[in-house]
C-alpha cells in the first residue's frame, strides 16, 4: 500500500510539473511576438497627416503612367480598371518635399505595387457608389504613408478612372 502512495504521490508531481510548463509555454507565447521569425516586434500606425494643409502647400506629384489592373471580383467575373494616380505631397517645407519627390520618383516601383495592391481588393461595385473612388484613395492614402514611412504624404488623387 505503501508502495502505490509513493507511485501516487509521483504521479501527481509529475502532473503538476506538466500542467505548469502547460501554463508557462502559453505565457510565453502570449508574451512574445511568435509570428515573426526574426524575433522583431512589427507594429504599424497610420496617422493622417493634419488636414489644415492648405491646397496652395500642396504639391502634385503625378505617376509617369497609368495603372491597368484586374479588380477583386466575388463572383468570378474580370473586372479591370485604368487610372491615373497623382499624390499630393506636404509642400510646406519646400526643401523637404523636394528631397522626398526625388526619393519617390527613384522608387516609382514601390508605389505602383502598393496602388496595384489596394486596387486588387477593391471591387468595380466599390468604385463605382458614390464616394467609392474617395474611399478607395484614402485606403491608397494609407497604405503609401506606411509603406514610406511618412507623413509628407497627404492626399491621393484617382483620375481618368475607367472600369470594365
Amino acid at each position: 500500500m505503501d508502495k502505490n502512495k509513493g507511485m501516487m504521490m509521483i504521479i501527481i508531481i509529475m502532473l503538476g510539473l506538466i500542467i505548469a510548463a502547460i501554463i508557462a509555454g502559453a505565457v510565453f507565447l502570449l508574451m512574445s511576438d511568435f509570428g515573426n521569425a526574426d524575433g522583431q516586434q512589427i507594429v504599424v500606425e497610420i496617422h493622417h497627416a493634419p488636414q489644415e494643409i492648405s491646397e496652395q502647400d500642396i504639391r502634385s506629384f503625378t505617376l509617369s503612367n497609368d495603372i491597368t489592373t484586374n479588380l477583386f471580383s466575388p463572383d468570378g467575373g474580370r473586372h479591370v480598371v485604368r487610372v491615373t494616380v497623382g499624390i499630393g505631397i506636404n509642400n510646406t517645407d519646400e526643401s523637404e518635399a523636394d528631397d522626398f519627390i526625388d526619393m519617390l520618383l527613384e522608387r516609382e516601383i514601390v508605389i505602383l505595387d502598393t496602388v496595384t495592391n489596394v486596387l486588387r481588393r477593391t471591387t468595380r461595385q466599390q468604385l463605382e457608389v458614390v464616394g467609392g473612388s474617395e474611399a478607395v484613395a484614402d485606403e491608397i492614402l494609407d497604405a503609401l504613408q506606411v509603406a514610406f514611412g511618412s507623413q509628407l504624404i497627404v492626399r491621393v488623387y484617382l483620375g481618368n478612372l475607367i472600369t470594365t
